[in-house]
């Protein structure tokens, strides 16, 4: 459950940097009158404001739709607790705590990171999707995929080894982990864990969380969507993150890439 969790809280958190020496400091006066330090570049206000206010609006739905479906699949029991948890979490770690979980936990300088965030707004849409249209769809919908528990089962075991997989994949880069494309100062270039067969295990996990939820309610809105929508922005995600690594470590990610596939081993 923790994978659903990361994918709206930390997976999807933008960076920014503590005390960063000579670099320079922007000061941003956000919507609740706090400030918010970073170095060389703004922090999307609304990106913020998704990530600590609309969140919880999401997930109170999500869990609402795990709820309505939970007596006939079983994928319910996954929506519900995944927005029960993602919902405490953000009211625990950030309106409590006051923890800016959009930051990577390493401190340092940020040396690159995609302006706009683009390919941070096109995975958001593309998992929204994913989460939100099968289980409608499966509600209010006449089913015109087969639907069955063998389905159910089938979709279970795809989101448990995506959330492994995000996990350990999450677990490898520890600190330096962020969901905002960048390269913070003093980060090195992991090929443990997952990274040692494939450079984006992360994204490999949230494809197989997709397809889990997707088959376990026989959702043919799903099977269009992922194609359409969370396919393409997962390859502008890695496009950016690549050209990124490249562009900083240079031979040494040149190297590293012609060992290993971007997604799948063995196909791409």
């Amino acid at each position: 459950m923790k994978f659903v969790a990361e994918v709206l809280l930390s997976s999807l958190k933008l960076a920014g940097a503590k005390d960063v020496g000579n670099h320079q400091k922007v000061v941003i006066d956000f919507w609740f009158k706090r400030n918010i330090v970073i170095g060389e570049a703004v922090v999307s206000r609304v990106a913020i404001f998704f990530l600590v206010v609309i969140t919880l609006g999401l997930s109170l739905l999500l869990s609402f739709l795990g709820w309505m479906t939970m007596g006939r699949n079983l994928l319910g029991w996954f929506l519900l607790v995944t927005g029960l948890v993602n919902f405490f979490g953000v009211i625990v770690v950030y309106w409590i705590r006051r923890i800016r979980f959009w930051r990577p936990r390493a401190q340092g300088a940020m040396i690159r990171e995609e302006r706009g965030d683009r390919s941070f707004w096109s995975i958001v849409a593309g998992m929204i999707a994913v989460f939100y249209l099968p289980p409608v769809e499966y509600l209010y919908f006449r089913a015109i995929l087969p639907r069955g528990t063998g389905m159910q089962v089938a979709g279970w075991i795809l989101l448990l080894l995506g959330s492994v997989l995000f996990i350990w994949a999450r677990r490898a880069l520890g600190k330096y982990y962020s969901g905002h494309v960048s390269v913070v100062e003093g980060q090195p270039l992991v090929q443990s864990g997952p990274y040692r067969f494939i450079r984006h295990p992360a994204y490999a996990g949230y494809v197989f969380i997709a397809l889990g939820i997707t088959l376990g309610y026989s959702s043919l809105a799903g099977f269009i969507v992922i194609p359409s929508l969370l396919i393409p922005s997962v390859i502008q995600r890695l496009t950016v993150e690549d050209k990124m690594l490249a562009g900083y470590f240079g031979e040494r990610f040149r190297e590293y890439a012609k060992k290993t596939a971007r997604l799948i081993p063995g196909i791409w």
